[in-house]
């Protein structure tokens, strides 16, 4: 049995003479005590925080502790239900957490200090800096156990001191992996490790599987509109239920949805008996849950955005809401989707418009456009393009939509449905699926927050003619930018240009702008520029301009075509009017090698015999494509190549001397280097964070 050494029994004796039945619990092995009790000090009515504080300053010998501000930190105050409050204590050292060191102090709803739980580490001493990076020590991790490297990175590597579970104490990295391990009846079971390695020498110290309760597995489902899939399920052992939580998101985040079954939220996680998705009434559910991941991979993959938030924030959806509801909503917490009344709709767990709302998500936490007048039928349409992006159409709704008055609830690229929208009658032109497509049709009116979904066809028919080209209303498009250019300008718009109460005007600067951020020096950026004017002209916004010609045919060589002879010989030259050549895509490649006749729509002829043609040759094919991941990325690469760094802050770290992305994960390896790197460059921890993460992902190592 311990024997408490003399400054302890002091402070014993003071706390007695307040309660004589105090009683204590010893820690053998420290000589701390495990369990104090009985009435040991008043509160007076103090911050909970504070009071504990005090108590245990004014007790620390008894805890062997030299002092309490610096070696202990309220880490929450937790209320219970007879309003009593227990003030959970971490210890520290030298600002480092100690893992499994902690004391409650109980204060109850009277004030007085009722005891202490818990378990301290008496005089520790060890280095507080690591020899072993994080890197190196994830590293470690990974070849630990060949399944390891398959498994995701929960949290960044974290420097701490070990000094539970273990003989002695340690300074640590704490890294926590996926990866597989045995269950009671020798199966593989997935694994949630937690790892210690030894900061010093880079040796494992100690491991434990944190899967609590719950496995992460695949599931089948059919979907009402996905039909049959594969969906990511999580198993409940408590329950031996199976719920749709899809925990394989490569970050923190989470994707969880929730069966309001008519009702609204709160509502618990939909669940089933046997992990196949395909009763009556499940279809809803199949649908938001897959569909949320699909958002999500898009946004993640194309965009580096990692959740609504760009910070890993969970994404709960709340499937089959209401009876009988019309709608689908963001409420700035989560999506709720109805499963419509059977006559206007069907459930509204369809790809466009979960992505649609999931998008007003993303507006909320960047440009903020206020759900109002122009600023709120931009948002209306943002989402809506996203939505079509990711849907891989210009209709929006139409596998929910039952009335035959239009092919979807909106139509992107003909807005109107061939003239049908009434401005003398927009509310039931809207409703009909009908809109405006140019600001002479523009509803003014107070109605639907003044236009939000009436006016947002405006803003729709802009970004279905800025990808596709064409002509509207006798103002022609350049040349159609594609749909990937294009979610790359919007998202760059909405992230970087819009500000909350952006109207249709500074709508098309924002585009203008993110074309000049992303394409300045693209070899399309002249005809690119010149549509995006003429698209936002063609919806009544703006002055139309003439496009630029270009043609990459040899120098006065007139580029062939039905009107022209294809000669053999090379040295053939523009015949005199009226042998005008015609606009691509008429053009017929000649035989001879001294002429150079690209595929259109890359080439424009000159408008008369009298002007010669340009150098070519045609520029190769453009990539538009962003990646987070790249099969080619090394530590060596640019730091350039973060998804979302931008120009701007990648010579702002080079400035610094992180220009590598292998110099950046050095300078970022723990918490301390990033709080010093953000306020040397003003840039904040939470981005540093989240390009961290990206960098990860990128090299592989986050899977």
């Amino acid at each position: 049995m311990y024997e408490p050494v003399r400054k302890q029994k002091d402070i014993l004796d003071k706390l007695k003479n307040v309660d004589v039945n105090v009683d204590i619990k010893w820690d053998e092995h420290t000589g701390i005590p495990l369990r104090v009790k009985g009435l040991l000090a008043k509160a007076e009515k103090k911050d909970p925080g504070m009071a504990a504080i005090e108590f245990m300053e004014v007790n620390k010998d008894l805890y062997l502790l030299n002092s309490v501000n610096k070696e202990m930190l309220v880490k929450r105050i937790d209320t219970d239900r007879i309003g009593a409050r227990h003030v959970r204590m971490q210890q520290v050292y030298k600002e480092l957490p100690v893992f499994g060191s902690e004391i409650i102090v109980h204060i109850d709803a009277d004030d007085n200090i009722k005891g202490t739980t818990g378990k301290l580490t008496p005089e520790i001493d060890l280095p507080d800096k690591a020899k072993v990076t994080g890197e190196e020590a994830l590293k470690t991790v990974l070849e630990d156990d060949k399944n390891n490297s398959r498994g995701k990175l929960h949290a960044e590597p974290t420097l701490m001191v070990l000094s539970q579970f273990v003989k002695e104490p340690h300074l640590v990295w704490h890294v926590t992996v996926d990866g597989i391990d045995k269950d009671l009846g020798g199966d593989e079971t997935p694994a949630k490790w937690e790892y210690f390695v030894d900061a010093l020498n880079g040796k494992v110290v100690w491991k434990y599987n944190n899967e609590q309760g719950h496995t992460r597995t695949t599931g089948s489902g059919i979907g009402t509109y996905a039909g049959s899939v594969t969906i990511n399920t999580l198993h409940d052992h408590g329950t031996a239920k199976y719920l749709l939580e899809d925990q394989w998101v490569p970050s923190s985040a989470r994707v969880i949805t929730h069966d309001a079954n008519g009702g609204y939220p709160p509502a618990p996680v939909s669940e089933d008996n046997n992990n196949n998705w395909s009763a009556s009434g499940q279809g809803p559910d199949v649908d938001c849950h897959l569909y949320t991941r699909m958002v999500y991979d898009y946004y993640f993959t194309v965009h580096g955005r990692d959740s609504y938030d760009d910070a890993g924030a969970d994404m709960h959806i709340y499937a089959n809401c209401g009876s009988g509801w019309n709608n689908a909503t963001w409420n700035g917490s989560y999506v709720k989707i109805g499963n419509g009344d059977g006559s206007r709709y069907n459930s509204l767990c369809a790809l466009d418009i979960i992505a649609h709302e999931w998008t007003h998500a993303v507006t909320e936490h960047t440009a903020g456009l206020v759900y109002s007048n122009e600023s709120g039928a931009l948002n209306e349409s943002m989402s809506d393009v996203f939505g079509a992006l990711i849907s891989g159409n210009w209709l929006i709704g139409e596998e929910p939509w039952l009335p035959t008055t239009a092919p979807a609830l909106r139509n992107m690229e003909d807005p109107t449905n061939g003239g049908q929208y009434d401005p003398a009658n927009p509310i039931d032109s809207s409703r009909a699926g009908h809109q405006p497509d140019h600001t002479g049709d523009q509803y003014t009116g107070y109605s639907d927050n003044g236009g939000v979904h009436i006016n947002s066809g405006i803003m729709n028919k802009a970004a279905y003619l800025i990808a596709t080209g064409g002509t509207h209303r006798g103002i022609r498009i350049c040349e159609g930018l594609g749909r990937d250019v294009l979610g790359l300008i919007y998202y760059q718009a909405l992230t970087t240009h819009l500000v909350s109460s952006s109207d249709f005007s500074d709508m098309r600067d924002a585009v203008l702008d993110s074309l000049d951020d992303l394409y300045s020096s693209n070899p399309h950026y002249s005809r690119w520029r010149a549509s995006i004017i003429n698209a936002f002209a063609a919806v009544g916004i703006g002055t139309a301009v003439t496009c630029p010609f270009t043609c990459w045919i040899a120098p006065m060589i007139c580029p062939p075509s039905p009107h022209v002879l294809c000669p053999p010989a090379p040295g053939f030259v523009c015949p005199p009017a009226p042998y005008i050549c015609p606009p691509a895509p008429d053009f017929v490649c000649p035989p001879s090698p001294m002429i150079v006749c690209p595929p259109s729509p890359y080439i424009a002829c000159p408008p008369s015999p009298g002007l010669s043609c340009l150098p070519g040759p045609d520029p190769l094919p453009y990539d538009p494509y962003i990646r987070v991941k790249n099969p080619v990325i090394t530590l060596k690469t640019d730091i350039i190549e973060i998804v979302g760094i931008g120009r701007e802050t990648a010579t702002l770290f080079k400035g610094s001397s992180i220009s590598t992305l292998g110099d950046f994960l050095k300078a970022t390896e723990n918490s301390k280097k990033i709080a010093e790197l953000s306020e040397t460059l003003g840039i904040s921890e939470t981005r540093i964070h989240d390009w961290r993460k990206k960098t990860l992902v990128m090299l592989g190592e986050i899977k």
